[in-house]
């Protein structure tokens, strides 16, 4: 297991060239825990997963956190893609992990951000361009330091909660963010993904947001084109307790 140093002092040894040999010993020492590739492609794959960890700026971040690598296999495909994950030092991690993707061929963006906060079932954010990745997690940084609950952590749970009323035969947790106040789900029954939006108040909704067809959750406004006009049923009573689950990634 390659020595615990902060997110700081692996951007002076990567800026010294210190990760540069293809040698097995140097890429385990980049933080190589686990690949699915042959072990001389990971200096050629820590040098592109490398930009998203070079341009983090945050002291909260830098000096807090320490980063692991793992070259993964996609569930069912031969593809494997890399990720990058970040973990405070020391033992309280208080729900502050976070992982990046990198083409990772199951997402539709080049880059997916995936948190403890949101669960690591569905991304939290997907992007094209590293830059954006960095500058989303700058803002991420700073809610972590502040102690701050976004306001789509709370339209997240209102979503789940309604996806749970669904009369289906198969009910999914798994959302992924489609922009501000929308979400999507994939049905497990028909295999279509299905847009949930959320509002808090009916005079600030999406376009196609039906106020007559709407259900209050959570004291938020939550709309589903698809099921509109269809019954729904109770919250399952395993809802609340699955989302105070604590999940983490097993690395």
């Amino acid at each position: 297991m390659p020595e615990e140093i902060s997110v700081r002092q692996w951007q002076e040894k990567f800026r010294a060239g210190a990760f540069d040999s293809k040698d097995l010993d140097t890429q385990r020492q980049a933080g190589w825990w686990d690949w699915h590739c042959h072990w001389d492609a990971l200096a050629g794959r820590l040098k592109r997963i490398a930009p998203v960890v070079m341009g983090i700026r945050e002291p909260i971040i830098l000096d807090n956190y320490s980063l692991w690598l793992a070259n993964v296999r996609s569930p069912g495909r031969k593809a494997v893609y890399d990720h990058v994950q970040f973990e405070p030092l020391g033992p309280d991690r208080g729900g502050r992990i976070f992982r990046i993707d990198y083409k990772n061929p199951d997402e539709p963006e080049k880059w997916t951000l995936y948190t403890e906060r949101f669960c690591f079932h569905a991304a939290e954010y997907g992007c094209a361009h590293v830059r954006d990745m960095v500058q989303y997690i700058s803002a991420m940084a700073c809610e972590l330091e502040q102690g701050i609950c976004p306001p789509f952590l709370d339209e997240k749970r209102a979503a789940v909660d309604y996806i749970l009323r669904r009369p289906v035969l198969y009910p999914s947790r798994a959302l992924r963010r489609e922009g501000e106040h929308s979400y999507s789900f994939l049905d497990r029954d028909d295999s279509r993904r299905k847009i949930v939006h959320v509002a808090r108040s009916l005079k600030d909704v999406p376009p196609d947001f039906q106020a007559s067809r709407t259900m209050q959750i959570r004291g938020l406004y939550v709309y589903c084109p698809e099921d509109a006009g269809k019954a729904l049923s109770a919250p399952e009573k395993t809802a609340n307790k699955s989302q105070r689950r604590k999940e983490t990634p097993e690395r």
